[in-house]
Formats: C-alpha cells, structure tokens, sequence
C-alpha cells in the first residue's frame, strides 16, 4: 500500500517542463535577446507589445514568462526575477489574474479579441504591469488582426502585449509596426548537447557524447525536441544509454555504414557499391536519409581536412576525427570538395527518381571513377618531363613552328644547325629506326614546315624518289612515271623557293631522273609528248595556266592537288 502510495504521488513531468528555464541566465542561446531586455528593464524603457518570431522549441514562450516575472516582482522591475515571491510564484503556476496567456490557434476570431479588449480596459488589479502573451499570433484572422490594431496603438495603462509566433512572414505589417520584434536563433548542435548532458547528470543518466551529439542533431536547432528526445531515449534505454540503443530509437544510421561507402568511393571499388547498397536497402533503412548523412559525412571529411585547429571541431570525437582523417588521407582538400559537390548535385535527382535505388547506385558508382581521374598538378609534371626530354634530344621532334620562339625551341634550333652543317655536302636517302625522316636534318625542316602551312601539298614532296641537300640546295628527284607531280609542284615553286630561304639561305629545286627516258619515249597511242612531257601534262598544265583557273585559286585561297582529264562521253 505504502508502495502504491509513493508511486501515485504525482504524475511525471518531462524533462522539457521540469527543466523549463526560470531566469534569464537560465536561457539557452539567446544571448543577445536576454541582455537587450534585461538592459531595458534597468533603463525603464519598457515598451508596450513585443513580438518573437523563431523556430519552435527556442525559448520565445519562456522569454515572454520570464520577462513578466522581471516586470511584475516584488524586489523589481529587476533584470532577474526572484522566484520566491508571491507574484513570481502565481505566474509560475499561472495563477495570476493579470497574467494573460492566450493561444492564436483556438481563439483565432475577432470575438475572442473584443473579449480580450474588455477585459483589459481597467488597471492591473493585483500587479504592477499586466502582460498579456498570445503564442502562435499568426494563426488570428484579418478581423482579429484589424480589432487588436487600435488596442496596440493607444494600449491601456500598464498593459503589455507579448506576441509569439513561428511564421512572421504571416503576420501583417500593421501588427509588427506596432511592436519591438525579436527574432529567436535557431540553437547550435555544440549548445543542445552541453545542456543535455547537464539535464543527464541531473537525473543520473550515464550517455556518452556520441549519443548526446546523435540527439541534438536530431533536434534540428530545436531545444525542445532535444529534450523530449532525451526522454524517449530514457525510457528505451534506462539509467545507461548505449550508443547503438540510441541509433536505434532515433533511426539513425550507424556511422560505420558511412565510413563503409566512402572507403569505397575514395578507392575506387565500385564493386562494394552494389553489396552495400544491398545492405542498406535489406536493413530498411530511407535512402533519402542515408543520402543526406553521406553528404554530411563527406563535409566532415573536408573540414577534417581544411580546418588545422582540431579543437574547433568539438562536436566530433576523437576516434571520429581519427576515423575521418585515416579516410581522407590519401586525398586533397579540392578532391574531396569535388566528392562533395557532385553528392549534392545528385541530391535532387534522387528525390524525384522513380527508381532510387537504380539512380543511388549508379550516382555512387559515378563517384568511383574519380579516383581514376589525373590531378592537373601530375599532369602539368608529365608535360614538363616531356619538355626537357625535348630540350636533351632524347624525344624525336615531331612538329616545328616557324612563329614564336621561345628560349627552349632556341636552345633546339642551334644543336639542329650544328647537324645541318656537319651534313652539308653529304647525300642522304631515305632511312628507317630513328633515321631521318626524308634522309636529312634540312629535308625534314622543309617538310615539317610544309606540313604546317599547306598540309595538302607536303604529301606530293614525300613521294619523291631521292632527296639530296648539297651546295645550300634542297633537291628533289622525282622518277618519269611520277613526273606528272610536277605540274603541282611549279604552281607552288616561289612559295617553296621562300621556305628553303628561310632555312639558313637554303635553295629548293626540283629535278626529274632522265635514266628511264627510253621508257618513257616509247608512244603509245594518245600519249604524244613534247620534250619529254606526255601530252596530257602539258594540257593539265595549260589548264592549271588558265587565267580564269588562277583567279578562282587565288580567290579561294586553294592549291592544286590533282589534275584530271574529262572523259568526253559525247556530251
């Protein structure tokens, strides 16, 4: 019976009741709120409506309470209630006739706030300032609005109007006008958790930090949430809270799971991706809310990595920031923002995806093959190694430039003089395995420059059957049966006389090989020639001299390649 008796004593209070602040030190977060009331309660600039706005669960209901308290006690108006006299007493247990508290969302019309109006047409009865607290103002219609207007503007004596709301967008301007308006912050993640650690060590509750860190992000910035979840945690856990307890009641992702994926990104084993995600779907788990805490987890990969002062991030623990550093280890804070941004790219596409899972498993994938990606700084070294092989003659050049020069194509250009000159008067024919291109140093500097200014032209030169670089000439010999080639080759010839200019006063010349002439004399029917010349040459030539053909060429900016005959089909 006595058990009975000590059991029914009372009914529990929770936590967010019982340790409701009941001073302004007592506040959470609002620092900058507390001391501006508590300046204007000394200064006696107390004015007539305030209005907080903020998310919910930070203390705009406890402020509007404690500010009542500071005005109306008896040692006061003080910027610290005392709490034990008899008008602190009554408001607490909300007992005091002067002490109005009012929800918007069930008295909402305009009948309710004439009530209000004649209720407060007379002085405070038993207080020295009447405080009349409306929360959730937002929720009062056009006309209730319109009706409390005039009362804002000439209040009664000593009657203060405190309004609370979460949505200030929807209260009119009219209203906020009339008021001093705060606007309540949400609170930070480091001060939800320090004061849910206090209210453990109140109440006996052994928990660790992971576990208090877990519940005030949870939270959201809400004091309140934090403190009904700390309660729900109680009752599922008991006087010792276990971490993984703690991720199941909230439905929190175990962090290895993340360490798991990102192990396998960072490396690219996008073969891990498909079994993971296996085991992520098989274990129930959202995977919109694990794609939310994998982007979380990558920001404190990059800000393990960015910030060098460690203390500063104190909601991580120290086998965390050990765990997160041996992750992140191998990569550069600019890789891991490129991980980052490309998870939050794909946030959106995840949330309108008909088929998540397909779409969460090739975007992971994707994120694998970065890892195959060269950094520029690696690919900037390649291309200066390849410079100075270059410079050492250890690379055969493959493309010269007659434009700007700069110190490293000078360097080149005097050791390629040194080899013209020690071959000046030799003849060289064409050779293979690292040999000359066209048998010689000055040949293959002709070449490569045709190549560059008329590439269609430089092919016709390379057909030649001997090139040979004597007495400051560059001579190529062309065989009978390819002396039709230089019927191009003399439309070109002061072009390629100014190019062979240009390599150290060098001549170009063309030359056909007579020793084949027998051959080549021999008529044939319709093959008559001239001097040598067959006579369809000579035609293509006239053709190609043809005033009407040099214009259109010369308009065109364009170069011969071939010359063909029209066959004559009766036309």
């Amino acid at each position: 019976m006595e058990e009975l008796i000590k059991n029914s004593a009372g009914p529990y209070l929770v936590l967010a009741r019982k340790y409701r602040p009941k001073t302004f030190a007592e506040v959470i977060g609002q620092g900058a709120i507390v001391r501006t009331l508590q300046n204007a309660i000394k200064e006696n600039r107390i004015s007539h409506a305030y209005l907080f706005s903020g998310m919910r669960g930070v203390g705009k209901t406890t402020v509007a309470r404690i500010l009542a308290k500071a005005l109306n006690c008896q040692s006061g108006p003080a910027p610290e209630p005392c709490n034990q006299c008899d008008l602190c007493q009554a408001i607490n247990d909300d007992r005091l006739i002067d002490f109005i508290e009012i929800d918007g969302a069930s008295n909402r019309g305009i009948e309710d706030v004439k009530a209000l109006r004649e209720s407060i047409q007379y002085e405070p009865m038993h207080s020295r300032y009447r405080i009349i607290i409306i929360d959730e103002v937002h929720q009062l219609s056009r006309d209730a609005f319109n009706a409390l207007l005039k009362t804002l503007e000439e209040p009664p004596t000593r009657t203060i109007f405190i309004f609370a709301t979460t949505e200030f967008h929807k209260v009119p301007k009219t209203i906020i006008s009339r008021c001093q308006h705060f606007v309540f912050k949400r609170l930070s993640s480091q001060d939800i958790a320090g004061h849910l650690g206090y209210l453990a060590g109140q109440e006996g509750i052994t928990i660790s930090s992971y576990s208090l860190k877990l519940i005030a992000e949870a939270a959201d910035g809400s004091l309140r949430d934090a403190e009904t979840l700390l309660d729900q945690v109680i009752s599922f856990s008991g006087s010792k809270i276990q971490d993984k307890e703690t991720e199941e009641i909230l439905g929190i992702i175990n962090h290895q799971l993340f360490e798991n994926f990102s192990r396998a990104i960072i490396s690219g084993k996008d073969e891990e991706i498909f079994k993971l995600v296996e085991d992520l779907v098989s274990a129930g788990y959202d995977l919109k809310y694990f794609y939310n805490g994998l982007i979380e987890h990558f920001h404190q990969l990059l800000l393990v990595k960015i910030i060098k002062d460690q203390v500063k991030l104190t909601f991580l623990s120290e086998e965390e920031l050990k765990q997160l550093k041996d992750i992140g280890q191998e990569l550069q804070a600019e890789e891991l923002l490129r991980y980052l941004t490309i998870l939050q790219e794909g946030e959106a596409g995840l949330k309108y995806s008909a088929q998540p899972r397909i779409f969460l498993e090739a975007h992971l994938t994707r994120l694998c093959y970065l890892s195959r990606l060269k950094p520029l700084d690696k690919i900037l070294a390649e291309i200066q190694d390849l410079k100075e092989e270059l410079q050492r003659g250890q690379v055969q050049r493959t493309n010269y430039s007659n434009t700007a020069v700069s110190p490293a194509s000078k360097n080149r250009s005097s050791v390629r003089s040194s080899e013209l000159q020690k071959t000046n008067n030799n003849q060289i024919t064409a050779g293979k395995n690292g040999q000359p291109l066209l048998g010689h140093p000055v040949a293959d500097e002709f070449y490569f420059r045709l190549m560059k200014d008329k590439p269609a032209l430089a092919p016709i030169l390379k057909v030649a059957n001997k090139v040979e670089v004597k007495d400051k000439t560059i001579q190529f010999i062309f065989s009978q049966d390819k002396k039709h080639f230089a019927v191009i080759i003399e439309q070109n010839q002061s072009y390629l006389d100014r190019l062979a200019t240009e390599l150290n006063g060098y001549r170009f010349e063309l030359k056909i090989d007579e020793t084949d002439k027998q051959k080549v004399s021999e008529k044939k029917p319709g093959n008559e020639s001239t001097n040598g010349i067959p006579a369809r040459h000579l035609e293509a030539r006239q053709a190609i001299e043809d005033p009407k053909v040099k214009s259109l060429l010369d308009g065109l900016k364009g170069q011969v390649i071939s010359v063909k005959n029209k066959k004559n089909n009766g036309k």
